[in-house]
């Protein structure tokens, strides 16, 4: 299947194309008031002390991560196979089809980057039909402000598949930006929730939050961010959340816990994230799963990173255990 563009001019995205040109030229004229540029995140933290040894020798892709449009994220990470999100994709379809109302009405994910789980869910797309149209020499050669007025347009062309207003949290001011811009989230909420506070902005963001998703956000964040959003919504969402192995989840499990919600490991299924860069990285990774008590033998060892699925639950609304839902 092939995403195409029409001509995009009925798109409302002034407001972040002017910011963006706004940002370059701060950049060309080195000012300095740009510590105060919207633009501006800070950097990737991981969340705790054993993520950080987990997270030493894992690539950094921080020019990719937070840009005006997503060209390079694709492309660079389709290069390695990147496939979590479509991996993830029909195991939230069918979280969203076991809760209570057999849909959610509010959906927040946990680093959202340019919205790429919103693309899959609410358009169901994978992440190798949109690196598709990013490789394209036509997509290369376009503007950021053809980029994005054009991406704008094919979303707004194409069915949703799933009627949920999306929340996408992420500290990648640009990547957050864009999918705003052009449709795929509603609310972006660019906060560090790791940090002490919350404010007025994130707090209405996350009012009545239904679902809580991630697929690659925990090794960054941990308890202190999920314990937020949960605070924030005033009620008690479900948690679907794909973890590399070698981050442990029991911290993050144990602060749900005394919020009300009950967490599940679904047993003996992996799902593949991506291609480790270099021997260096699956060097370090496979050296962050042992020290963590982990076997990286027929997983790790293969060549590729591998996710395991946590799902957290109100007690009141676990209606059959995560082994019985048919996930895989």
């Amino acid at each position: 299947r092939q995403i195409e563009a029409k001509p995009a001019d009925r798109c409302n995205l002034y407001p972040y194309l002017l910011n963006f040109c706004i940002h370059a030229l701060d950049g060309l004229l080195q000012s300095p008031y740009r510590k105060f540029n919207q633009f501006a995140g800070p950097e990737m933290i991981a969340a705790n002390e054993a993520y950080d040894c987990a997270n030493a020798t894992k690539a950094k892709f921080e020019a990719i991560y937070n840009a005006p449009d997503p060209r390079s994220y694709y492309t660079t990470l389709d290069s390695l196979d990147y496939q979590i999100p479509t991996n993830a994709k029909p195991v939230f379809q069918k979280i969203l089809s076991a809760m209570p109302s057999q849909e959610a009405s509010k959906i927040v994910d946990v680093g959202c980057s340019y919205g790429v789980n919103a693309a899959m869910l609410r358009y169901d797309l994978t992440f190798n039909e949109m690196a598709v149209r990013y490789r394209r020499a036509a997509s290369q050669n376009l503007s950021v402000a053809e980029t994005v007025m054009r991406d704008a347009q094919v979303f707004s062309d194409l069915d949703p598949a799933c009627d949920a207003e999306f929340v996408g949290l992420d500290i990648a001011r640009q990547a957050a930006g864009y999918a705003d811009a052009v449709g795929l989230i509603d609310e972006a909420i660019v906060e560090d929730l790791e940090a002490p506070g919350l404010s007025n902005h994130a707090a209405s963001a996350l009012n009545e939050a239904d679902l809580v998703i991630s697929t690659g956000a925990i090794g960054y964040v941990g308890e202190e961010t999920l314990g937020k959003i949960v605070d924030a919504s005033g009620k008690a969402p479900w948690i679907a959340a794909f973890v590399l192995r070698q981050f442990p989840f029991d911290a993050i499990a144990e602060r749900l816990a005394d919020l009300g919600l009950v967490t599940e490991k679904l047993p003996d299924a992996t799902f593949l994230q991506r291609r480790f860069r270099d021997d260096a990285e699956q060097e370090g990774a496979i050296e962050a799963l042992r020290a963590a008590g982990r076997d990286p033998d027929g997983l790790e060892s293969e060549g590729f990173y591998h996710a395991e699925f946590f799902l957290a639950r109100p007690a009141g609304e676990i209606a059959a255990p995560i082994v019985d839902m048919k996930l895989v």
